[in-house]
């Protein structure tokens, strides 16, 4: 099973460099939740660092399964700030309740808030189960 790899976009320190949105690049494709292949498929995630809300990301995660529905997988959303050198991971589950992207799946779409505290931040996305490949993972500026 393979590991994030630490390939990000870097943040300038000033606020004004400050960049509220991050898509993760590519996806997790793995087993879903008990690692079932009946509910293999991919996750794919963004992180929001919003002004209003110090010291924190949010991380959204989207579960697409490829064979049945209804179907969860549990996200866990890894961090590391490299400014205080803390670090941790925060675990949600994902379910979708449709298969395939044609039509599109209705998926939990959740949202999990990550008190990294401010500074620059590496975030990655991986699950609880057996994953072939996990996306990359970005660096963004957590404001104070």
């Amino acid at each position: 099973m393979a590991a994030a790899v630490a390939v990000g976009t870097t943040m300038g320190t000033a606020s004004a460099d400050h960049q509220d949105f991050t898509m993760f690049p590519g996806q997790t494709f793995t087993l879903g939740e008990f690692n079932g292949i009946e509910c293999a498929g991919q996750l794919t995630s963004n992180a929001r660092t919003p002004h209003d809300r110090p010291g924190t990301a949010v991380v959204t995660t989207a579960w697409v399964a490829y064979f049945s529905t209804p179907c969860s997988v549990i996200a866990q959303v890894n961090w590391h700030n490299l400014d205080t050198n803390e670090r941790g991971t925060v675990s949600s589950r994902v379910t979708t309740t449709g298969r395939g992207p044609l039509p599109p799946p209705i998926t939990t779409g959740n949202q999990i808030a990550v008190d990294t505290k401010p500074g620059r931040v590496v975030l990655s996305v991986t699950t609880e189960s057996l994953h072939f490949v996990a996306g990359p993972s970005v660096e963004v500026r957590v404001p104070a």
